[in-house]
């Protein structure tokens, strides 16, 4: 019986149960379809290394699957528990005809076995049917390479999103259990006509609270744009509380302010049916304050995700381009510094080095280019005496103290190894022909960009051994040295040879290009003759590493894979958490909803009128956290775009737009559905 009344239940109330199963459906088709990368055909064409790669990315995705398991569990009981709401009426007559509370929770647990057996199955059709075309994006990201398309289906994901959602089924089992034990018959009969509480009436309440959002929210865009990320401290903690508290209370007053804005213009406040919609999204926003500060928080969240990581997967490439002008790099240096000033010299250059161990890199290399980079025993040559103070003492204020001290002492490269290191990287144009009192800055750390430029057009003087340098150019020279993923030269400064004189030899540097490109045999092949004949013959405190372009652009690849895969991942899932909680909460009014439209069709208002009104209503409640989050995000994305623009070249903006788009689409498929849905409530129970 309880089964045949169940799935009568499920049947008569699809359209309540529609947006649970559509959102149910999707969180089991997304979690397996992110789950099933490592099962797909292209990894079989992938090199050791980057399926190495591939591996870590998997063992990532499944501590991010726990945290997406956790958020879809909280949606799926949230969903539920509005869904139990809504059916209290009906539970409370099913014990007034005698039902125990027993018997309505084995009713509801089958109602709960069902549901999820039927989305389960759903999900994980479409799941395994869209999975099928994650190759084409592990192509692109792994440069794969795929002969024939083969169905795949990954047993490993079907076993995992089947526990994990079996979990969260469970525990909505023991939740419906709960609920029902606690509920009292008068309350289940009476609760259509309880109302939610309204938690601010008074008009000059909401508008205090109003003025002190903004201001809180105006504090914490202060301290974001006055470089509270760049700093793990008060400063943060403040910024954090001060914008989620103003948000908290924007919603809680702002339905009540605008509504007597609105009021003002008598015109518009009395026009069609507009007085009932603004009431009753003033009511719906005053109720759910907590709720719509997450969400919009959730879609704040969102779009900083899917534009950062985006944005970072398209630079990687560029920045692996730009900062990879050779095919290895090898460097010797010493770790040891003797105080903030001076670093430790080195003993010999590498091709010293090499030509006393009998090392030959001719066996591996076409062509390659020593420089090596010097310091002088002179304590006023430092950064604090060529560089302008105030601006590096901001920079130290908002950084941190270890990223722009340039060791204290800059280091200074012979013209003629850097001219010959620009012929290895076919760079004529930025060759140099120094006068003897001339010198450039290399730099491409954009945070030290105008610190550079400000003493160079200042015309700043370099003393040394007597001889007065000026800046050649009013600008850095924008370079990299060495072979590397990221932007790394800090300060290096060109001068002509003679005033070197073999001083102080802090670091040497050879890079050079192998007989064969990007052959991860001969990468492997190199690094280990290095390791084998050079390693053991450091001295104390000598540290030598091998830089390859094939390594790097692999370390880009996982990079890249990473942030695109993780970004999808969580952009997707808050995306629809949050597009699925604000119908649910429409659509958990629906009965309040029927009964107020009742009223205004027997007052005069006809079928079309109702239907514009309803649509206004559930899209200015679907609107206001979207805004919300998209002010957020126009402030937070340019200081984040800031912060992650240290590493490399990266333009978080050049992708809200499309963010933005995905977040709509998302948005418009659950408000035409929430609409839908309500309508066919509201006029079939009219």
């Amino acid at each position: 019986m309880l089964i045949k009344l169940s799935f009568k239940n499920i049947k008569k109330s699809f359209k309540d149960y529609a947006i649970y199963f559509i959102t149910l459906i999707f969180g089991i088709a997304i979690f397996y379809i992110f789950n099933s990368i490592d099962s797909q055909t292209a990894l079989s064409t992938l090199s050791a290394s980057k399926y190495e790669i591939v591996q870590s990315l998997v063992q990532v995705l499944e501590y991010v699957s726990l945290f997406v398991s956790i958020i879809l569990g909280f949606l799926i009981i949230y969903a539920n528990n509005f869904l139990l709401k809504r059916r209290k009426k009906e539970l409370g007559l099913y014990m007034t005809l005698g039902m125990n509370k027993f018997q309505i929770a084995g009713m509801l647990l089958v109602e709960t076995i069902i549901i999820g057996i039927i989305s389960l199955v759903i999900g994980l059709l479409i799941g395994v049917f869209v999975s099928q075309f994650l190759s084409i994006l592990v192509i692109n990201i792994f440069e794969a390479n795929i002969a024939k398309f083969e169905f795949v289906f990954s047993i490993s994901a079907f076993i995992k999103t089947c526990i994990y959602f079996a979990i969260i089924y469970v525990l909505v089992m023991l939740f419906n259990i709960f609920s029902i034990s606690k509920s009292k018959l008068i309350k289940l009969l009476s609760a259509s006509k309880t109302n939610e509480k309204v938690r601010v009436k008074n008009k000059w309440v909401a508008c205090f609270m109003f003025i002190i959002s903004i201001l809180l929210i105006g504090i914490a865009y202060y301290l974001l744009k006055h470089d509270a990320l760049m700093k793990v401290d008060y400063r943060l903690l403040t910024m954090l509380v001060s914008g989620g508290v103003g948000t908290f209370l924007l919603f809680a007053s702002i339905a009540a302010f605008l509504m007597e804005i609105v009021k003002l213009n008598k015109k518009l406040y009395y026009k069609n049916l507009n007085m009932f919609v603004l009431r009753q999204i003033s009511n719906k926003v005053n109720t759910a304050t907590v709720s719509m500060t997450i969400i919009s928080l959730m879609l704040l969240l969102t779009i900083i995700i899917l534009s950062a990581s985006m944005s970072m997967s398209q630079s990687t490439n560029q920045d692996i381009m730009k900062n990879n002008l050779s095919d290895f790099t090898i460097k010797k240096t010493n770790l040891k510094k003797t105080n903030r000033i001076q670093r430790k010299a080195i003993e010999g250059t590498l091709i010293e080095d090499f030509s006393l161990n009998n090392i030959d890199i001719k066996k591996y290399a076409s062509k390659y280019v020593e420089y090596n980079k010097y310091t002088f025993n002179d304590e006023k040559l430092n950064t604090k005496n060529i560089f302008d103070k105030k601006q590096m003492d901001k920079l130290i204020e908002k950084y941190s103290t270890d990223m722009v001290n340039f060791d204290g002492q800059p280091t200074f490269i012979k013209e003629s190894e850097y001219n010959k290191l620009m012929d290895l990287y076919n760079k004529e144009d930025l060759k140099v022909n120094l006068k003897k009192d001339e010198y450039v800055i290399l730099s491409d750390f954009e945070i030290f960009n105008d610190l550079i430029v400000t003493t160079l057009k200042n015309k700043t003087q370099i003393n040394i051994d007597g001889n007065k340098l000026t800046p050649k150019y009013i600008s850095p020279i924008k370079v990299a040295t060495e072979n590397t993923n990221t932007n790394s030269v800090m300060c290096e400064i060109v001068i002509k040879d003679e005033l070197i004189n073999e001083n102080m030899l802090v670091e040497s540097v050879i890079c050079g290009n192998f007989f064969e490109k990007d052959n991860e045999i001969i990468v492997k092949q190199f690094d280990k003759y290095l390791q084998d004949n050079y390693y053991t013959n450091l001295k104390e405190n000598e540290y030598f590493y091998i830089n390859t372009a094939f390594d790097m652009k692999n370390a880009a690849v996982g990079i890249s894979a990473i942030m695109t895969f993780l970004g999808l991942y969580l952009g997707i899932i808050f995306a629809i958490t949050s597009a699925a909680v604000l119908a649910l909460i429409q659509l958990s009014e629906s009965s309040d909803n029927k009964e107020r439209f009742a009223v205004l069709e027997k007052i005069g208002a006809d079928e079309k009128m109702i239907n514009k009104a309803l649509f206004k209503q559930i899209g200015i409640f679907f609107m206001f956290p979207l805004v919300i989050a998209l002010i957020h995000s126009v402030v937070g994305l340019s200081e984040v775009n800031k912060l992650i623009s240290m590493f490399g070249s990266i333009d978080l903006t050049s992708n809200i737009l499309i963010t933005t788009l995905f977040i709509v689409a998302v948005y418009g498929g659950y408000f035409i559905v929430t609409y839908l849905c309500s309508k066919n409530i509201i006029h079939e129970k009219r």
